[in-house]
Formats: C-alpha cells, sequence, structure tokens
C-alpha cells in the first residue's frame, strides 16, 4: 500500500478516489499529509523541484499552521487528528502508524548538536509534548500530553511529565513467553 493510501486510511478512515476527494475537504490532517507528500516528492526532483517545494511547504505553514519540513523522513500513515501547531524538524524521523496530536514539536535540543527525534512505529504522542535531541521514541510507546521528552524511550512504555519518566511498561500478549498467553487470555 502507497504511503498516500495509507495516510488516507489513518487520517480519514476512507479509500479510492472518490473517499481521498472527500477526505481532502474534511480532513485537515489527510490534507497536510497529502500536501507534505507532494513537497517531499518535489524536493527529490532537483533544483527546480527543491523551488516548487519550498512553495507548497511555505503554503502549507501558512494555511495549516503546522511545519513539516521537507527534509523530515516521515513513514507511512502517520496521523494528524488535530495538527494546529505542530512541529516537525528537518531531521526527524518518524515510523509507520505513528499518531501525533496538536502542538507537538520534534526538535533540537540545542543550536549547536544537530540532531533530531525518532519516532518508532505505532507510537503515539498526545497534545503539547516536545520531545528534543537524538532521542528514539520505541515502537507502541505513548509520550502523554505536554510531557518533556530528553532522552530514549523504550517500545511499549508510557512517559509523563517534565522532564519525562516511564510510568508504566506493557507488553504485548505475543511477546509473552507461550507459557504465559493462556493464562493472559483466561484472564480476559
Amino acid at each position: 500500500m502507497s504511503m498516500w493510501r495509507q495516510d488516507l486510511k489513518r487520517n480519514a478512515a476512507r479509500n479510492g478516489l472518490k473517499g481521498a476527494l472527500i477526505a481532502y475537504v474534511t480532513s485537515p490532517g489527510f490534507a497536510l499529509m497529502s500536501r507534505a507528500r507532494l513537497a517531499f516528492w518535489l524536493n527529490a526532483r532537483g533544483k527546480v523541484g527543491r523551488l516548487f517545494s519550498r512553495l507548497v511547504w511555505r503554503s502549507t505553514v501558512r494555511n495549516y499552521g503546522c511545519y513539516i519540513a521537507p527534509t523530515a523522513r516521515l513513514g507511512a500513515g502517520l496521523c494528524l487528528p488535530h495538527p494546529v501547531g505542530v512541529v516537525i524538524g528537518e531531521g526527524s524521523v518518524i515510523g509507520t502508524d505513528v499518531t501525533i496530536y496538536q502542538g507537538v514539536t520534534l526538535g533540537r535540543a540545542s543550536h549547536e548538536v544537530d540532531a533530531y527525534p525518532s519516532i518508532g512505529d505505532g507510537a503515539v504522542i498526545y497534545a503539547g509534548a516536545t520531545l528534543l535531541g537524538p532521542i528514539r521514541i520505541g515502537r507502541n510507546a505513548v509520550v502523554a500530553a505536554h510531557s518533556v521528552v530528553l532522552s530514549d524511550v523504550p517500545d511499549f512504555a508510557t512517559v509523563v511529565g517534565a522532564p519525562a519518566r516511564i510510568v508504566r511498561t506493557s507488553r504485548p500478549d505475543d511477546a509473552l513467553p507461550a507459557a504465559d498467553v493462556g493464562r493472559a487470555a483466561s484472564s480476559r
């Protein structure tokens, strides 16, 4: 499935061209991701493409109040339910099926160090969270609202606070040893 189609499915729960047209008008997250994907595509097309990429990017920032650098690497299915105020810096790397809410910043920790966060597949970052520097947010991790994350977050962990601290770590059933899977299923 193409990245754009996965964006459509995650942001608007629609399929097909008709669904995409409706989603573009009704879903700000999908419209924003469509424009971001266009800017990324143009950015890779030489000097003239980079010029048009900047024009699309500038228009997107102005119209949506969301800064996604054309040099960031975004995985398929990035969901932005409320994209206003989101900042995704130049070197950020985002995995597949990640959800980012309004007011989130992925940026550098200092002007001297040009390093950005890396977000694992399936992670959820809630409103107002700030993630700074060369940190890694693990697969299916959760960053609570208004948390300030300055260090790595393991897979399946939930972090809260400023500075963020781990409050919960969970394993999916398929990560449990075989004997524990039966007990987990019978306890439901």
